[in-house]
């Protein structure tokens, strides 16, 4: 009988050993490219996801809003079907079997309560922060998600982006390690200061950078080796 896939894709983290990487951010980082590269999302960039967003029509939704399971299938099928367009036909990937791998590790990520729904924003940091491309293209177009008209940061929607984003580790067992706590995001930036993109970005991409985040530049690092 065939393994729900997924518990296929954590049944096969378990098996790879990545628990014996001592530093929490490198094992972190490794288990998410992992996931990266099982999904084949190391081969659909920010600009494949964004144009995919937009097909779906998830661009004009609000954040807030929650998609069905039909609705996230169809989104993720067509950046499989997209992929395969640009890719020469010896190297076609299996839209139903990436698709379903995908769909699911995003519902154990983002649908803890099993209601089969997940919000907007979930799916737009989750594809963003998971699919290939320059981490600067990746945090321009996180911050068009939480700032304002002005290119000001909406302090209470980087502790959205915080609570999102951080489910990611959670959904690779690393939870323990990187976890969103109450006020994570002033200690980033204080409520008080008027943050730009510049400012966003000089923060997230400095060294060592949040410590919350550590395993984000870690992440794109293995992609380059």
């Amino acid at each position: 009988m065939e393994m729900e896939p997924r518990v296929a894709i954590l049944q096969d983290l378990k098996i790879q050993s990545f628990d014996t990487i001592r530093f929490a951010s490198y094992r972190t980082a490794c288990k998410l490219r992992y996931v990266q590269k099982s999904t084949n999302l190391h081969l659909v960039d920010i600009w494949n996801v964004i144009e995919a967003f937009r097909e779906n029509g998830l661009n004009t939704l609000e954040p807030q809003n929650e998609v069905s399971v039909s609705r996230l299938e169809t989104l993720v099928s067509s950046l499989y079907h997209n992929l395969n367009k640009r890719l020469p036909p010896t190297q076609q990937v299996p839209v139903d079997s990436k698709a379903s791998l995908l769909l699911n590790w995003l519902l154990a990520a983002y649908s803890g309560d099993n209601s089969g729904k997940i919000r907007v924003f979930s799916i737009k940091v989750a594809l963003a922060i998971m699919c290939a491309g320059k981490m600067v293209d990746k945090l321009r177009y996180v911050f068009s998600q939480i700032s304002d008209g002005a290119g000001q940061l909406i302090h209470w929607k980087l502790g959205d982006f915080l609570r999102e984003v951080l489910a990611l580790p959670a959904a690779v067992f690393e939870s323990p390690t990187f976890h969103y706590q109450d006020a994570l995001e002033s200690e980033i930036f204080p409520v008080e200061n008027k943050i730009t993109v510049n400012d966003f970005m000089a923060a997230l991409m400095s060294e060592p950078g949040p410590s919350c985040l550590v395993w984000l530049s870690l992440l794109h690092r293995l992609a380059t080796v």
